[in-house]
């Protein structure tokens, strides 16, 4: 019985993305416009996570907004399986797809110098992008996902400083947290029918880690009225300890109706669980042919490959049963360990703006990105791939003090079959407790694709209402 819990390690890090891993693209309406080409050229408070250096180019006194509506479409054709359905009929599953509405996301932050020359101090929550995921609980998917809700945060201080009006460092604190909830099934194994809806358990996650420190640095190197800039950042490894409940609901089994399983739901109220998000390097480079027109060439590298395996421990899960199956029921308390073997990834981006009127600002840009996670380690509930994305957007000068910002930008998974997947139906012989390989359930055709629309207002209170290099 131990090995019940295998998927729900699993499934506490699965905040689906496209970016690379768990993330999906940059945040903040201006950079996912230049298709996240914006490391060098940042010119809003979301230098807070691209590149904290940055923050030297802002005006003396700025508030950032920013609100954008994510959603995953994710479809998936389970491969079938001759005479191993109901019966030695064959097992043929209708595809499925991801039925969450888009989930919105806020972004805000405000800037000052204090009274500081040639400093610039920040205070800001801007949380990665993640959607919803929510598919049918009898779909075929039902085996690694039916339902789940990723929430993760920064919050912090971040300080710049530039020396010798042309060299600017910054560095910053955050305080993160992570909530997850999940939901998925487990098969109480029969000889005949591994599939019956009727012999399922569903199995529920919700965990949180409330106060994680995570922090980050940048330098920028921008000329006065220069021509180009260049810029990188790191943002270092952030460990999470999430502590939460596990729970299994019998009601609808057979043999919670046959009455062997005598408990209706069974809850364990404190389980850990250690994941640690990677290093992050970024560094960008840009060009200014003109006053009104700039062009940035960057690069992303994350250090997946920190995640080799997934560990849940403090396990105290108790079931209780008839004595025909056992007459103290079941615990399960070992440490449960799954194989994650991630590997490190890297993007690379190319955009730009040009100010086509006073007023008007307008951006576009492109990336490429590797894969984090392994086609035979992918399933519905963690979609990576080799992908391209692309963003536009704008920005409209509405008053001196005053910038609306808007941004679209959509990433591509190609279609691609997997054939060699290491993810399977997890199967317990309900008499004897123990675990039994089911069918392969990762195998078949799953495509993917990004879609975010995100807009923002930047408002300046300061003396200086101008983008210090403009």
């Amino acid at each position: 019985m131990r090995r019940l819990l295998v998927l729900l390690p699993a499934a506490l890090v699965c905040a689906p993305a496209h970016a690379a891993g768990y993330y999906f693209s940059d945040v903040g309406a201006r950079s996912f416009s230049r298709g996240g080409a914006y490391v060098a050229g940042v010119s809003d408070l979301m230098a807070l996570w691209y590149n904290p250096a940055a923050l030297t180019r802002l005006p003396d006194g700025m508030m950032t907004l920013d609100v954008a509506a994510v959603s995953q479409r994710v479809e998936f054709d389970r491969k079938d399986y001759p005479g191993e359905g109901k019966d030695g009929a064959d097992l043929i599953t209708e595809p499925v797809e991801n039925k969450a509405p888009a989930y919105v996301i806020p972004h805000l932050a405000v800037s000052h110098s204090l009274g500081l020359p040639n400093t610039m101090f920040a205070l800001g929550f801007y949380p990665p992008y993640a959607p919803d995921l929510s598919y049918d609980a009898d779909g075929a998917q039902r085996y690694t996902l039916t339902d789940t809700q990723v929430i993760q945060t920064f919050a912090g201080l971040t300080a710049a400083h530039e020396f010798a009006n042309w060299v600017s460092v910054g560095a910053g604190v955050s305080w993160n947290y992570l909530y997850v909830e999940q939901e998925l099934a487990i098969s109480l194994w029969t000889q005949t029918e591994t599939e019956n809806p009727d012999y399922d358990v569903f199995f529920a996650l919700d965990a949180q880690d409330k106060f994680a420190v995570g922090w980050n640095v940048g330098v920028l190197v921008e000329p006065p009225k220069g021509r180009w800039a260049v810029g990188a950042s790191m943002m270092a490894p952030t460990k999470f300890d999430a502590t939460g409940t596990m729970s299994a609901d019998f009601t609808q089994n057979y043999y919670n109706e046959l009455g062997l399983i005598e408990s209706d739901r069974s809850e364990d109220d404190e389980v850990h669980l250690d994941v640690t998000m990677p290093l992050i390097l970024k560094a960008g480079a840009l060009v200014r042919p003109t006053d009104k027109l700039e062009f940035e060439v960057a690069a992303v590298w994350e250090g997946w490959s920190v995640i080799d395996e997934i560990v849940v421990t403090d396990v105290n899960l108790h079931v209780d049963t008839t004595e025909l199956v056992s007459p103290t029921g079941v615990d399960i308390t070992d440490d449960v360990i799954l194989p994650a073997g991630y590997q490190d990834s890297i993007s690379l981006r190319v955009g730009g703006e040009w100010d086509v009127h006073k007023r008007v600002t307008v951006r576009a840009g492109g990336m490429m990105e590797g894969s984090a996670i392994p086609a035979e380690t992918m399933s519905v509930g963690l979609v990576d791939g080799q992908k391209w994305g692309y963003g536009l957007g704008g920005t409209i000068k509405a008053h001196k003090r005053l910038d609306i910002d808007l941004g679209w930008f959509q990433s591509f998974l190609p279609e691609q079959t997997i054939e060699n997947s290491q993810v399977k139906q997890i199967v317990v012989d309900p008499f004897t407790g123990e675990f039994v390989d089911g069918r392969v359930v990762g195998d078949g055709v799953l495509a993917s694709h990004i879609n975010i629309l995100g807009g923002g207002i930047n408002y300046y209170f300061g003396k200086d209402a101008k983008i210090k290099d403009r």
